[in-house]
C-alpha cells in the first residue's frame, strides 16, 4: 500500500469503464488508419486487452484511442482504464504528444527481430498479429541483406558486369503478374543469397532485391 506521502500514479488504480463513457481527444495529432485499427484488433483478439486506457477526470482519452477503436470493432463495450487526476490542461496536452512520440523513438535490432519472427513462423504461430505488413517484411529482408554484405564484404575491387550483359527488367513490385515466393533453406544458404543479391544490387545499380535475384539467375541461364 502506498504511504500518505507517496505519489499516486494513474496506474495505481485501474478500473473497468464503459467505452461509451470515453471521449476522444479532439486535438489528438496521432492518426489511426483502418489497417492499423484492424492490426490492433487482431492483437487484442489474440492477447487480450493488456494496456489500459488513460483518461482525464472528464472521461477524455489521453492515451489509447486506437485500442478503444479496435475494441469497438471487436464488439467490446468496456475496457480497463486509468484516470489522470488533478492534471492541468497543459500537462494533458503534453502527455498526448509524449505518449505517441516516445514509442517512435525506439529502434529495432533487425537481426534479432528477424530471428524471433522466423522462430514464430517455424512454430506455426500466426505472425499476422505482430502488426508487420508485407512491405515491412520486405524492407527487413533488404536491411538484413545490406547488413550482411557490409559486414562480410572484402576489400577486393568489385567485378564489373559483362559488357554484353542485358539490362535488368523493371521492378516487378506493381506488376499485375507479380507473385511471392517462399522457400526453406539453411541459415548459411540464406546469408550467401543475401550477400549475392546485395552485390548484384550494388554492381548493377538496382533498387529491388527481386531485380537483383533475377539478374543473378539470368547470368547463369545465359551460360553456354
Amino acid at each position: 500500500m502506498p504511504t500518505a506521502t507517496a505519489k499516486k500514479w494513474p496506474a495505481s488504480a485501474i478500473e473497468m469503464v464503459k467505452l461509451d463513457d470515453l471521449l476522444p481527444y479532439i486535438r489528438n495529432p496521432r492518426q489511426h488508419s483502418p489497417d492499423q485499427i484492424r492490426q490492433i484488433a487482431a492483437s487484442m483478439r489474440e492477447f487480450g486487452w493488456t494496456m489500459p486506457i488513460l483518461r482525464d477526470e472528464e472521461g477524455t482519452i489521453l492515451a489509447g484511442h486506437g485500442r478503444v477503436m479496435a475494441a469497438r470493432e471487436l464488439g467490446l463495450t468496456e475496457g480497463p482504464c486509468m484516470t489522470a487526476r488533478g492534471w492541468p490542461e497543459s500537462k494533458k496536452r503534453a502527455y498526448v504528444i509524449a505518449d505517441n512520440k516516445l514509442a517512435l523513438n525506439a529502434s529495432w535490432d533487425t537481426g534479432l527481430l528477424s530471428a524471433e519472427i522466423e522462430a514464430l513462423a517455424e512454430a506455426e504461430y500466426p505472425i499476422d498479429v505482430l502488426g508487420f505488413s508485407e512491405d515491412d517484411m520486405l524492407r527487413m529482408a533488404d536491411d538484413l541483406m545490406a547488413k550482411s554484405f557490409t559486414e562480410s564484404q572484402s576489400e577486393a575491387p568489385a567485378v564489373a558486369p559483362p559488357a554484353d550483359a542485358e539490362a535488368p527488367p523493371p521492378a516487378p513490385a506493381n506488376s499485375p503478374d507479380s507473385v511471392p515466393m517462399t522457400i526453406t533453406m539453411t541459415v548459411a544458404q540464406r546469408e550467401g543469397i543475401f550477400l549475392a543479391i546485395q552485390k548484384a544490387k550494388d554492381e548493377y545499380g538496382l533498387d529491388h532485391s527481386a531485380e537483383a535475384l533475377w539478374q543473378i539467375c539470368k547470368l547463369f541461364l545465359d551460360q553456354k
